[in-house]
């Protein structure tokens, strides 16, 4: 997923450069959120166990579920309601997590022309 760039509602996520935006304004996230954002968004509709996406947040370290949850309770901050009013990061009860948006994966961001 290294370089993929997706669009959902009003946010482009940019996982090479580590930047999400909301209506082309930056939003501030913590490095350990956007690997966990870009892991949901990047399998919108499927089932993440919670070991993989503490994984992908954490690799190679052994981390508390309590990191997890507290990370994915920032991103739903963050990113506020869908546009449906419910949240773009579903829960799936003693196993994990799901993205519940519409995502559109976009090419390679373009170079500004000089």
């Amino acid at each position: 997923m290294q370089g993929s760039r997706f669009a959902f509602g009003p946010f482009v996520l940019d996982s090479g450069a580590g930047t999400l935006l909301r209506n082309d304004v930056p939003v501030a996230v913590g490095y350990r959120g956007l690997k966990l954002l870009a892991a949901l968004v990047g399998r919108p509709g499927e089932i993440l166990e919670k070991a993989e996406l503490m994984d992908a947040a954490w690799p190679g370290t052994a981390v508390e579920e309590g990191n997890l949850t507290v990370q994915i309770a920032l991103l739903r901050k963050l990113l506020g309601p869908a546009a449906d009013g419910g949240e773009w990061i579903a829960t799936v009860p003693r196993v994990g997590y799901r993205f519940t948006g519409a995502v559109e994966q976009l090419g390679a961001k373009r170079k500004p022309l000089p």
